[in-house]
């Protein structure tokens, strides 16, 4: 009988971790949701690995844009194009600074503009999709369902045995082609 309860005890343990394993990328997605609504910046600081999110939005800003300034007819013949490009890096630099702070962080999850300093309140038209792209890293797709646009992609790394962190915040295919879009 002792034998039974013991394997019926580490079966329900097995059961019980492999459940904690793969519903804690879910719960760090919800924690950082929650923490953006409430604009709790000491737990978007936990959840965040700002660095990460920083250079990953750095390079992708920067190519696009450098990809906008090669395809724009007006730039192709503009004396100061190469000006321009060779500065480029520098002032994504600082608007990425500027903006991925818990506050702006905070506010793209709620679907604001990350200066913008209404009420926090979750947008309903703000639909989130999750996946895991492997054991390690989990993705929560970010789409406006008003304006049939995608939003941001989050991406987050498991640190630890249960715990994530947000690493890298991926936009849309075309970001800055798009018009802007009245909010």
């Amino acid at each position: 009988m002792k034998k039974n309860g013991i394997i019926a005890l580490i079966v329900v343990l097995i059961i019980g971790l492999t459940g904690m394993y793969l519903a804690s990328p879910y719960l760090a997605a919800s924690s950082l949701r929650n923490a953006a609504m409430e604009s709790d910046s000491d737990k978007l600081e936990s959840l965040i690995d700002f660095p990460s999110v920083r250079e990953s939005l750095k390079s992708q800003l920067t190519v696009a844009m450098m990809a906008e300034m090669e395809n724009d007819p007006e730039m192709k013949d503009n004396p100061f194009a190469g000006l321009g490009a060779m500065m480029l890096p520098t002032m994504v630099e600082k608007m990425v600074d500027a903006f991925v702070t818990p506050d702006g962080v905070a506010a793209m999850l709620r679907g604001q503009k990350p200066n913008e300093k209404a009420a926090p309140s979750l947008k309903k038209e703000i639909e989130f999709t999750t996946s895991y792209v492997n054991l390690d890293r989990f993705r929560v797709a970010m789409r406006n369902t008003e304006i049939n646009e995608d939003g941001p992609s989050l991406v987050f790394e498991r640190r630890g045995f249960a715990s994530w962190k947000l690493i890298k915040i991926e936009l849309p295919s075309g970001f800055l082609s798009k018009p802007n879009s009245p909010n």
